[in-house]
């Protein structure tokens, strides 16, 4: 019987052997298989982590920067009415469109308390909106200047120049003013930068906007908010104007300055806050579409072909000089006028403008003509049987 078992478990022995190499077979794909899901999850994980990372950078330096005006609402805060935008754009937009707003300030006739003549010290500021060669010309709100008797205007970076008025319009509360290149300098001249204005009509309630200007004449600084009307109807300065209406802060000092979109174009003129510890966040401004075909008309309307004289043909006169076939003979000059200005004098002849010879009052008329408000032309006329050279800029007068 012994015999007959260790006989069969020597016939077993191979099957053993099988047996448990096929176990170690199946222990050794176990691991291989427990091995390559290991690997294989890193990997996707690697590749999916790369994914990420490609779309998150693609995103964040070119989709986002492309389309930074589309602002979303962080919902994670915990003021979910706080709006995020992109702060690296609205500090480029305020940064190029700083430098056309200007400070204004005033030196004012009022009357004190005993009803006496007094003077007082206004604020404002203005919009760089033309320049020539020679002149700077600003826009504000026409209260801001309308009882000064001294306007000074400080572009970023400058001191104080004065300004004169170009023309204005009472009843729609806009003034232009006007600044010397004479007290600038070339470089200065060079980095006036003039706005940009954009048509308001294409505005709508929401679009983000940045309000401008010189607050309570502490000098130039910016607020942020949305336009949160197009069409207010105001009373401002006894008068009644249709505006749009901003939660940008619009503060005293303010008016005249630019309200401006995310492009850094203008798109209104600020006048005005409710004065009412009752409301806030709300303050009013003069549509570019409003503003600018009021300010093209108050420039078309300068009278450029008048230097300011009352002249007569020097034939006409009793004046005889030898050797003078003709000319116009300066008898009263306007004070404040294009040739009080530039010194001109009763009985001055003006025998030629640019080079061009004047042998009457009629073609001194014809020729100023040809020239633009703020044009300097040189006249060449003769003082007391002297020849002399002056150049006379053509201030504008209004009509």
């Amino acid at each position: 019987m012994d015999n007959h078992n260790n006989q069969q478990d020597n016939n077993n022995e191979p099957y053993k052997f099988y047996k448990e190499e096929i176990k170690e077979q199946n222990n050794i794909s176990k691991f291989l298989k427990k091995f390559f899901i290991y690997v294989g999850s890193v990997a996707c994980s690697l590749l999916l982590g790369l994914a990420i990372s490609f779309v998150y950078t693609y995103c964040k330096d070119v989709i986002i920067p492309k389309y930074a005006n589309d602002s979303i609402i962080d919902a994670s805060l915990d003021e979910p009415n706080i709006i995020k935008t992109s702060n690296d754009l609205v500090k480029t937009v305020i940064e190029s469109a700083r430098p056309s707003v200007v400070s204004i300030t005033t030196l004012n006739n009022g009357v004190d308390w005993f009803n006496g003549s007094t003077q007082y010290q206004g604020s404002g500021s203005g919009i760089i909106f033309h320049k020539t060669s020679t002149d700077v010309f600003i826009v504000t709100n026409y209260h801001v200047i309308q009882n000064a008797s001294v306007i000074g205007v400080v572009i970023e970076g400058n001191k104080p120049i004065q300004a004169s008025i170009v023309g204005k319009d009472e009843n729609n509360d806009l003034a232009v003013l006007s600044i010397s290149s004479d007290n600038l300098t070339e470089e200065d001249m060079d980095n006036i930068y003039v706005a940009r204005f954009a048509d308001s009509s294409d505005v709508i309630v929401g679009d983000y906007a940045i309000a401008i200007g010189n607050a309570v004449g502490e000098g130039i600084t910016s607020t942020f908010g949305i336009v949160s009307s197009i069409s207010t109807d105001i009373i401002a300065e006894n008068k009644k104007l249709n505006v749009l209406q901003t939660t940008a802060a619009i503060n005293p000092g303010n008016s005249g300055g630019a309200l401006i979109n995310l492009n850094g174009e203008v798109i209104g003129i600020n006048i005005a806050k409710v004065a009412n510890n009752t409301v806030e966040s709300v303050g009013y401004t003069i549509s570019s579409a409003t503003a600018m075909p009021i300010i093209e008309d108050i420039m078309s309307n300068l009278n450029p072909t008048s230097l300011g004289v009352m002249v007569t043909d020097l034939k006409s006169s009793n004046i005889e000089y030898d050797g003078i076939a003709g000319g116009a003979i300066i008898v009263e000059i306007l004070e404040g006028g294009s040739a009080d200005k530039a010194g001109l004098k009763q009985n001055d002849i003006i025998a030629s403008i640019n080079n061009v010879p004047i042998l009457s009052t009629t073609q001194l008329v014809e020729e100023i003509k040809k020239y633009e408000v703020w044009d300097t032309i040189k006249l060449k006329i003769i003082r007391e049987g002297k020849l002399a050279n002056i150049k006379v800029k053509l201030l504008p007068t209004t009509k």
